[in-house]
């Protein structure tokens, strides 16, 4: 193996769960969605992860194990492709910081198409989850499907001290921070935080003005007062 793929393993040995497809109807949707196999980092990315890709940590919240937060959906995009062309992999995004709002998909077998054209499933490096992947593997996937769980209120439980840092048990707003990923329990999958502690960028958008600005940001809002806004299928 060469270097590149030997570290790949190790990351994704360390990061990295495989979730098994399948189909679903997702909370905003009037019909059942298709999933297909992906993987997907066990926890949100650290601001340790962050810093060793992107050389600079944004965060208000230091610590190496707190999940990088004040991150652009741009700078999110960026990350992947830079983590992409750590390990050796196929950039997804075509970005063009001299024509910015312009995005372009990169298939396998250098294809570029435009988003509204993309398949994911063609696609090799890291990339932000859609809102359907999201949803999916945020209520547990096919594994929750089989157990009678994915209806679950969060991701992983129906008590939400369980698996999400929130108000009330981080303590008083004036004081509170965000907490290390993977301190609660994961969801059926293994996957940390996916309620509670940040906000988590989706690639697709949902609500923007003129000028893309506002992208859709998922469950795990830290700002954040009651126990609903918390749910999987909450949408800001």
């Amino acid at each position: 193996m060469k270097k590149k793929e030997i570290e790949l393993k190790k990351f994704e040995d360390e990061y990295m769960i495989k979730v098994k497809g399948g189909k679903y109807k997702p909370s905003f949707a009037n019909e059942l969605k298709e999933v297909f196999d992906i993987e997907v980092c066990k926890y949100p990315t650290t601001q340790k992860m962050w810093l060793e890709v992107m050389e600079n940590n944004p965060s208000e919240f230091k610590g190496d194990d707190r999940p990088v937060e004040t991150v652009s959906w741009w700078e999110a995009l960026e990350y992947c492709n830079r983590l992409s062309e750590k390990y050796g992999l196929e950039l997804v995004y075509e970005l063009s910081k001299s024509s910015e709002g312009i995005l372009m998909i990169k298939e396998l077998g250098r294809k570029i198409v435009s988003p509204d054209k993309a398949n994911f499933k063609n696609t090799e490096g890291f990339r932000l989850p859609t809102e359907v992947e999201w949803e999916w593997f945020a209520s547990g996937g096919q594994k929750a499907i089989e157990q009678g769980t994915f209806k679950y209120i969060y991701s992983g439980s129906n008590n939400i001290d369980e698996v999400a840092w929130y108000y009330e048990n981080i303590g008083k707003f004036d004081d509170a921070s965000t907490q290390d990923v993977g301190l609660k329990n994961s969801n059926q999958l293994g996957l940390y935080d996916c309620s509670g502690n940040v906000w988590e960028w989706c690639y697709d958008t949902i609500e923007f003005d003129e000028n893309g600005d506002y992208k859709n940001i998922k469950n795990g809002n830290f700002y954040i007062y009651k126990a609903f806004d918390l749910s999987n299928t909450y949408r800001r």
